[in-house]
């Protein structure tokens, strides 16, 4: 449709210019209509101007709509030999011979197109497609690895054919993509969606010099497949430089006393602080923390849903093993029904319901650093918790709370049992 949009404007430009006039006619005769019923035009068409390319590719369009498409192939023959040098009407030439059952013819036609354009995506990537079904597969990686060079955004589509063609080996996809570190990222990520975990963590630790920024489709995928420890390598991997100890960091609680500021959009196992909370601002304040500069602050003022996680942070633990996490907090003018209280969730489990160990509500009114400690015993599957803020349940789902609350000294500690 784009191209027949296309010839419409080339046809009312070339009329305004005083081109002969029955070519004119002919291509107006292209606008009359936008689907099937367009056919006798185009008939009409190419009847009165059987040089025109632009005539013979609107009604070969038309044919393809109509799913004829050994006419159509006839017309993009005509474009062809009326446009040689346009590697576009050859793609369109082996799509149509490919659904007309001439493969041969097909192959043909793409090894046209991308002699005329080497250099673009599109030709490669429909040569490589036809030649792995023709069973050439080093030719087809050959013709795909270059189309994925050409054009990354089509890279996601040569991974899965790859992947689909090899019935899951995932020596062809790496055999593909373009040695860049983006390419192997998406490839990374690829593999983690199809249960690949292995092969991931090769590929990303074979890249280099990537940002948080680039690792977050890899990070997102791997925390939904809940492959914590893999996750936490590529979540450090662009935020410490220390020793291989930096990537397996179990019981350490990231930032536990907010010496940093908390960012907001910063996945992985960080402070995760909740989003669209009209009635709560969090910050990092440096009035009289327990402990170093600063503590966290939080300043309730309104409703709010208490089943609700305010601030928490994903943790590495192991399985079968008893743990002791203490916290100091406290509180001015805290005033509810719901008061805060610090949970410890199972981070494998799907609806986030198995609970670990609760603390006993914080403090409300005015109070000054209370020390709190909780300890509970991870499960055989456990590898990584979920440590919460969040309320005490009301009576309804929206439950009022006014005043002010601070958290410092997060420190999480393995116990001998």
């Amino acid at each position: 449709m784009r191209r027949l949009i296309t010839t419409v404007g080339l046809v009312a430009c070339f009329s305004a210019f005083g081109v002969c006039e029955q070519a004119g006619r002919a291509r107006l005769l292209i606008n009359y209509r936008k689907d099937a019923a367009l056919l006798p035009a185009t008939d009409t068409a190419v009847r009165l101007s059987p040089s025109d390319p632009e005539t013979h590719y609107a009604r070969a369009m038309v044919l393809w709509r109509m799913q004829r498409f050994p006419e159509a192939v006839k017309e993009y023959e005509s474009v062809v030999m009326l446009r040689p040098g346009d590697y576009v009407p050859w793609l369109d030439l082996g799509s149509a011979r490919d659904r007309s059952g001439d493969a041969d013819g097909a192959l043909m036609a793409f090894k046209e197109a991308v002699r005329l354009a080497p250099y673009y995506g599109e030709p490669r990537w429909e040569l490589g497609r036809l030649l792995l079904r023709f069973g050439r597969t080093d030719d087809a990686l050959i013709e795909l690895r270059q189309a994925a060079t050409s054009d990354p955004g089509r890279l996601p589509d040569i991974i899965d054919l790859a992947w689909k063609t090899s019935g899951g080996d995932p020596r062809v996809p790496q055999a593909v993509i373009p040695k860049t570190a983006q390419a192997g990222l998406t490839l990374a990520r690829f593999f983690v969606e199809h249960g690949k975990y292995g092969e991931a963590i090769e590929l990303f630790r074979s890249t280099s010099g990537t940002s948080s920024k680039d690792l977050r489709p890899l990070l997102t995928a791997l925390l939904t497949a809940k492959r914590f420890t893999e996750a936490y390598e590529v979540w450090a991997s662009s935020r410490e430089t220390g020793s291989e100890e930096s990537h397996h960091r179990i019981a350490t609680i990231t930032d536990g006393s907010f010496e940093n500021n908390i960012n907001l959009d910063d996945p992985g196992f960080g402070w995760q602080p909740a989003n669209n909370l009209q009635t709560l601002h969090i910050s990092v304040d440096t009035n009289e923390p327990y402990v170093g500069a600063h503590s966290l602050r939080l300043d309730w003022n309104g409703n709010s849903d208490p089943s609700r996680p305010v601030i928490s942070q994903l943790v590495l633990v192991e399985p079968r093993t008893r743990y002791r996490l203490k916290f100091a907090a406290r509180s001015r003018d805290l005033l509810t029904v719901g008061l805060p209280i610090v949970t410890v969730i199972d981070a494998g489990d799907d609806k986030q319901s198995v609970v670990l160990v609760q603390s006993k509500a914080l403090q409300g009114g005015t109070t000054g650093w209370q020390d709190y400690i909780m300890e509970f015993t991870t499960a055989e599957n456990t590898d990584a918790v979920v440590i919460s803020l969040r309320r005490e349940s009301c009576a309804t789902d929206q439950c009022a709370i006014l005043g002010n609350l601070w958290l410092d000294d997060f420190q999480l500690e393995r116990l001998q049992i």
